[in-house]
């Protein structure tokens, strides 16, 4: 409804168009139940028609929300303005790595495990070009621009309630920028690693996209260097486990939760964003020096590349909820 209300015809125009077959039908039983009346030629929504309205955008958000509180979950933004940003991907890649799941979980802090699809664990190697970091209600002329490179493993846990969460676990990460670097190291609840300094690049000529991430000295064993067709594929590339863009989508792309561990607790850091609309791409030439040499090296195996541009991303305050033991 509209703040000042609605005249009937306007009221009735509006229903139709939301695909209400009997407009005038509807209205009769608002009018019944009330939850509207009419004022000086307006209708109007009454108090309880307001707490009804709230009522069901909130049933509606929750039955569309991708990542749900738990029973006993809780809000911990001890710094919110850290978890409560906006950006923007220009542009990225995730390089899908299939690895043994016995490696990775020795990287991961109880109570975290590796997911398992297809008889491996899974980490997705994401480098980004972001746009415009900063906290919700600024001026993107405030913003900050950057690169990030962050290996991401497919995760789940069982809450103290025995239910299951899954999300990603960030093994490795770096940025180009030494203030988003000290930014995200300043949120001691979710600092589960170091979040590392690296001289980075993304460049483009036609559908060949060149990147680079040089790590300083202090953070050896993350040199990436690639170069990817970039000319979008909707079928993956042989000896992939996956049989299309749909089949990785859940194990892959729809994970919303970052997750952290520290004193007793689980720490959730969820994100919305606008859909990926990725498409495969093709790598030219590639070194991962943390795959190929790296703790997880023995057994590695590139599955896949995804390539997407122009992504929305929001953070949500940060949540928490106690582990099973």
């Amino acid at each position: 409804m509209e703040p000042l209300g609605l005249t009937e015809r306007a009221l009735t125009a509006r229903l139709k168009e939301a695909g209400v077959v009997e407009p005038g039908a509807v209205l009769r039983r608002l009018v019944a139940t009330g939850l509207v009346q009419s004022s000086r030629g307006v209708w109007v929504l009454t108090p309880s028609g307001h707490e009804a309205l709230r009522e069901a955008h909130a049933a509606l958000t929750q039955a569309q929300d991708p990542s749900p509180s738990s029973e006993g979950m809780e809000a911990c933004p001890s710094v919110p303005w850290l978890t409560q940003v906006q950006t923007h991907w220009v542009e990225a890649l995730s390089l899908n790595y299939a690895v043994d799941p016995a490696l990775l979980a020795r990287l991961l802090p109880a109570p975290l495990e590796p997911e398992v699809f297809h008889g491996t664990a899974w980490v997705q190697v994401l480098m980004s070009s972001l746009r415009d970091m900063r906290p919700k209600g600024l001026s993107s002329l405030l913003g900050v621009c950057f690169y990030q490179v962050s290996y991401r493993a497919a995760v789940r846990y069982r809450n103290a309630r025995g239910a299951w969460r899954r999300g990603g676990y960030f093994v490795r990460s770096e940025t180009s920028d030494p203030v988003m670097r000290g930014v995200g190291n300043a949120l001691k609840e979710f600092k589960f690693h170091e979040f590392g300094e690296a001289r980075m690049v993304m460049a483009r000529e036609g559908d060949l996209l060149t990147v680079g991430v040089d790590p300083e000295p202090a953070f050896p064993g993350g040199k990436l260097v690639g170069v990817f067709d970039t000319e979008p594929r909707t079928q993956p590339p042989e000896g992939s486990v996956w049989s299309d863009l749909d089949s990785l989508h859940e194990p892959l792309v729809e994970c919303y939760d970052a997750l952290g561990v520290a004193d007793g607790f689980v720490y959730v850091l969820t994100i919305d964003r606008e859909p990926w609309n990725a498409r495969f791409a093709s790598p030219v030439q590639l070194y991962c020096e943390y795959l190929q040499e790296g703790p997880l090296a023995s057994g590695a195996r590139l599955d896949s590349v995804l390539h997407l541009t122009e992504c929305a991303y929001r953070w949500r305050p940060l949540r928490r909820e106690r582990y099973a033991r």
